[in-house]
């Protein structure tokens, strides 16, 4: 019996994984690999389904093999490269890709998915030379020109990603993104807008689109720029009603998991037992607080990395717990039912693992996930020597902050004005929580404090952190280091304070935050 055809493979893979079955699309790459051994699909798509399932080191076994066959497949370099970077081996990730690079000269497809990988990675300079080899191959590509000027915008190049985003709507005139990208790099004025082009576009975009969500929270920005206050908060309203209209989000299940959290540290140890000798730098708040301007100003110190927002805390959690038989993890409350219960040094060993590749070579990074202030508890028994920076800001200006973000979904609770009051009471009490059962071990500083007092400010985080005061810290706006936050604009300027009060002109349209804060007994002036 003739085994099935290359395409029909694939075409079952894709299928499979197309309704989450890793298990059933694993099986069919092996199959793919008995029948067709010579090609390079059934390794490549073995080792891709194996990474998806969290089995690094046999994603890594298989695309080795197919690679002893033929050592120049582009393809599968890079995603030799995608093992080594999970598996925490940047070094060997970065030569992986480098040998990919070195072959795919004039190949526009293949530095394409080499600047992805880049950009995973968090190496925007070399994706930026990607980028431009890409363009100086085919310049009317207007997927790269978006993808390159989002990394001038990270790399500070405003100018820069001006010019591609103008490049790209004389290409693709009715393009929303890069339309809220120029509106996003400019402050607009009356004399110096994109309103006419936004607007214009926004009645002509089918109702209830991504690309009319976009135009919104363009139209938003460049409004408030221009102190239309009115039209601002009416485009955020639309803006954020159809981006919440895409989204599974039950408030209900983020309060259950902070009570949970709660109740399952009534108290903490005094001092855990210190497995790693390593003392991280965890900024956590909300986002949109100031967390990314407190890292611009530790990062800028010399014994200072900047790892940006690491996912490594998470996903070390997830993988602690399923693999800890007595537990049974199901869903993400029970996740939250076994968080207290896990091992702190495995929790520790496998963090660090996760971070290594963008923790960089400097005595102390920062890993600047927001929403590791759900964990704080067992950040301090995995590292009890870790430092915790506790970024605050007045309750109406950081959910007005939160309100006119578009996230594409990172934070669910941000879009609806009700389930965000609720949301930043759950945060509030965790935190309470914390300050009570960690008395000392958690530093509170506030954004207002960081504008208003930079260098006293600066001074007490350092001081906090151990670390001895530099005076580069307080020129955090020439950190050279790329930003992939919401903030990567706004920190590549000195401080200013006029964002300090912007919520008071949208006061009115927030007084369903403002009346459920105080409900909650939370002072809001």
């Amino acid at each position: 019996m003739n085994s099935p055809s290359l395409p029909r493979f694939e075409h079952e893979i894709g299928a499979r994984l197309g309704r989450g079955d890793l298990a059933g699309a694993a099986a069919v790459t092996a199959e793919c690999r008995r029948a067709w051994p010579a090609d390079a699909a059934g390794w490549l798509f073995g080792s891709i389904v194996a990474l998806l399932s969290g089995e690094k080191t046999t994603a890594l076994e298989l695309i080795e093999d197919r690679l002893t066959i033929d050592p120049g497949d582009i393809q599968c370099l890079i995603q030799k490269a995608e093992c080594l970077f999970a598996l925490g081996q940047r070094p060997q990730a970065m030569e992986a890709i480098a040998a990919a690079t070195a072959l795919a000269s004039g190949v526009a497809p293949a530095l394409d998915a080499i600047g992805e990988f880049l950009v995973h990675a968090g190496d925007h300079a070399l994706a930026l030379e990607i980028y431009d080899q890409v363009l100086a191959l085919n310049p009317e590509d207007t997927s790269v020109l978006s993808k390159r000027a989002v990394i001038h915008r990270f790399l500070g190049n405003f100018d820069l990603a001006g010019a591609d985003y103008d490049r790209l709507l004389t290409l693709a005139p009715h393009d929303a993104e890069a339309l809220k990208g120029l509106a996003e790099l400019r402050s607009q004025s009356s004399d110096r807008n994109s309103v006419a082009a936004m607007e214009a576009e926004l009645a002509a975009a089918p109702t209830g689109s991504k690309d009319a969500a976009t135009l919104h929270f363009g139209l938003a920005k460049s409004y408030e720029d221009m102190e239309n206050h009115d039209a601002s908060w009416r485009h955020l309203v639309a803006g954020n009603g159809l981006e919440r209209t895409w989204l599974q989000y039950d408030p209900a299940t983020d309060r259950a998991f902070i009570e949970c959290i709660v109740h399952g540290f009534p108290d903490i140890e005094t001092q855990a037992v210190d497995t790693t000798g390593e003392r991280p730098i965890f900024i956590l708040g909300l986002p949109r607080s100031g967390t990314t301007l407190v890292e611009r100003i530790m990062s800028n110190h010399s014994s200072v990395h900047a790892a940006g927002e690491l996912p490594a805390l998470g996903e070390a959690i997830s993988l602690i717990a399923n693999r800890t038989e007595s537990l049974s993890v199901r869903s993400w409350l029970e996740l939250a039912a076994a968080i207290p219960k896990l091992d702190a040094a495995a929790i520790a060993r496998e963090y660090l693992t996760l971070a290594a590749p963008r923790r960089g070579d400097k005595p102390r990074f920062i890993d600047k996930q927001p929403v590791n202030f759900l964990y704080c508890g067992l950040i301090l028994r995995a590292f009890p020597n870790a430092v915790v920076l506790h970024v605050t800001r007045h309750p109406l200006a950081a959910c007005y902050a939160i309100y006119k973000t578009r996230f594409g979904g990172t934070y669910p609770f941000a879009y609806d004005l009700n389930e965000l009051a609720e949301f930043y009471i759950g945060y509030r009490r965790l935190m309470a929580h914390w300050h009570q059962v960690l008395p000392g071990r958690i530093l509170d500083v506030a954004y207002e404090d960081v504008v208003t007092a930079q260098e006293a400010t600066t001074r007490r985080l350092l001081d906090f952190s151990g670390l001895p005061f530099e005076n580069a810290c307080l020129d955090f706006h020439l950190n050279p280091a790329s930003t992939a936050t919401a903030s990567s604009v706004q920190v590549r300027q000195p401080l200013y304070d006029s964002s300090l009060n912007q919520w008071r002109h949208s006061a009115q349209g927030l007084t369903p935050v403002r009346e459920r804060l105080e409900q909650a007994g939370i002072p809001v002036d």
